[in-house]
């Protein structure tokens, strides 16, 4: 547990300024005082791993945290930055660069990654913003949108993060018919000293490891078309209420890949203040992989639908995702699902207390976890 405290305490003494926003948004820059900002999220999970095929009972505890941090100039111009601490849970493979935690046995902070994900340059006005830098392209919706205290991981684990390149956004505020943003960039998978990670090190990425869009040339590419949905109907606020994406991305094969990797994603969401106390969420997104990994032949779904309810202090979410495999190998053609929930309460402003469980079927393995997680914002 001390290299846990000393990652905080060196995350603490990061912080120049104090930022909070109860609806934070992890990818995109939005910050328009002047100065230094920082954002501090840290959770901590300790699961139970109840079902496991083949490894019987375990337990785990790692973090899914993240700090923002940057600094705004006058005219629209910024820096910003995001550092993430992470030790996926057992069998995931999202955590930057496919690490697997240790198959079967109790582990926990001491095979985490402090990562630099996000360092770039930006610039935002009323109609349009461009960036540069180190970012993650967008497709479909923020991983954090989705409720539930592990929510986040089956949707993350397909994101498309840390690539080089350059990009932009064209702003329209149509009046009755809605805000929406067009989003474009080109990039490829980051090949220099920011590819590898401290603590735990996951090795440095170079053109010679091949894999999606690692070929040091802008080849690849994303687009998507976001915003609110049209709330001429003032009189229903269930229409004004509904926020979507569209989004499109190919990235080009690497020296050693069969092809191009493609995807194509439809998001959709609508939040609802019902009462003074209550509050909702419902989510979907259906996110399409054609050539996953650059395999010829081999296509990957998924489709991910979401609920939350918020009363008061208390909050209770849950989604299932049902993956769907396309492949010519019958060990890849399989059919999975994920299913997990959670309820929480705040114990303050600042401070948040989980309690979940979650059900997975993918890859040919099975698995079932029951958890808390600790969640702190600052």
């Amino acid at each position: 547990m001390k290299k846990i405290f000393k990652i905080l305490l060196i995350f603490n003494i990061l912080i120049t300024a104090v930022y909070a926003e109860d609806k934070h948004d992890h990818d995109n820059h939005n910050h328009s005082e002047e100065g230094f900002y920082s954002h501090l999220d840290v959770v901590i999970f300790a699961d139970i791993m109840r079902k496991v095929d083949k490894d019987g009972k375990y337990n785990e505890i790692y973090s899914h945290s993240h700090m923002e941090l940057g600094k705004n100039f006058d005219g629209g111009w910024s820096i910003n930055s995001n550092i993430k601490l992470e030790g996926g849970p057992d069998g995931d493979s999202h955590v930057h660069g496919g690490y697997i935690a240790p198959d079967g046995e109790d582990h926990g902070i001491n095979d985490h990654m402090l990562v630099l994900e996000e360092l770039k340059l930006d610039y935002d006005s009323k109609k349009f913003s461009a960036y540069l830098g180190k970012f993650n392209p967008v497709v479909g919706f923020n991983y954090h949108n989705f409720p539930g205290m592990y929510g986040y991981q089956a949707v993350e684990e397909y994101g498309i993060k840390e690539k080089i390149g350059f990009g932009g956004s064209i702003k329209h505020y149509a009046g009755s018919l809605g805000t929406h943003d067009l989003n474009l960039s080109t990039f490829y998978a980051d090949t220099g000293p920011l590819s590898d990670s401290l603590f735990f090190s996951r090795g440095h990425n170079s053109k010679e490891d091949s894999g999606v869009a690692n070929t040091e040339d802008f080849s690849s590419y994303s687009v998507s078309l976001g915003g609110s949905l049209p709330y001429s109907f003032q009189n229903n606020s269930f229409v004004k209420e509904i926020s979507y994406r569209l989004g499109f991305a190919e990235q080009a094969a690497g020296i050693d890949d069969a092809t191009d990797n493609t995807r194509y994603s439809a998001s959709i969401m609508h939040e609802h203040e019902i009462s003074d106390d209550l509050g909702s969420k419902i989510i979907f997104e259906r996110m399409q992989i054609d050539n996953k990994a650059a395999e010829a032949a081999h296509d990957r779904s998924y489709t991910t639908g979401g609920l939350e309810l918020n009363y008061q202090k208390w909050n209770i979410g849950s989604s299932y995702t049902y993956i769907d495999n396309d492949a010519d190998e019958a060990d890849e053609s399989f059919n999975g699902n994920i299913f997990q929930g959670s309820i929480g309460y705040d114990l303050s402003s600042n401070v948040n207390l989980n309690f979940g469980f979650k059900n997975q079927d993918t890859d040919n393995k099975k698995t079932e976890r029951i958890g808390t997680a600790l969640k702190i914002s600052y």
